[in-house]
């Protein structure tokens, strides 16, 4: 058996050469912190119910908060070729609806929330026409109220 002293080591001789088991456990080691990096996944925040039902399965009763918005309601009509936007019961053309929008807004714009309902003959560019002038008059709070009839669910 040959012995190595520290200080006299050639040049094709290394510190492993008596053990290769020590390459193995080198890579192995460097294979399961690769696989660690590359699975690993930051947790997602689940979503929760707010409240928990009650045991006899009927949910408590909806308070209203008491808020100071006033809301507009529009309601856009199409027959044919021609679209109607109502404002309280109004019929109006789109530049009227934004002039009447703009007379709101210059009101206050956290004062007023816009809801717009539709017919389902109503084109999808009408109905977001009333979007587009509510955005462009710098209303912040506006939205569609969904269909509610027997046909759409």
């Amino acid at each position: 058996m040959r012995r190595m002293r520290l200080g006299s080591r050639q040049e094709g001789e290394s510190a492993h050469e008596g053990r290769p088991w020590v390459f193995f456990m080198v890579d192995c080691f460097f294979l399961i912190t690769e696989f660690f990096v590359l699975t690993f996944q930051f947790k997602k925040e689940g979503y929760s119910l707010p409240q928990k039902m009650p045991p006899g399965g009927h949910p408590p009763p909806i308070t209203f908060r008491c808020d100071t918005t006033e809301a507009i309601p529009i309601h856009v009509r199409s027959d044919g070729s021609k679209v109607t936007y109502m404002l309280h019961s109004q019929p109006l053309e789109l530049a009227q609806l934004e002039e009447q929008l703009a007379i709101a807004a210059q009101h206050g714009k956290d004062r007023y929330q816009v809801k717009v309902t539709y017919e389902p003959q109503a084109q999808y560019g009408d109905v977001i026409a009333v979007l587009n002038a509510c955005q462009k008059v710098k209303l912040e709070r506006f939205g569609l109220v969904p269909l509610r009839d027997s046909d759409t669910r």
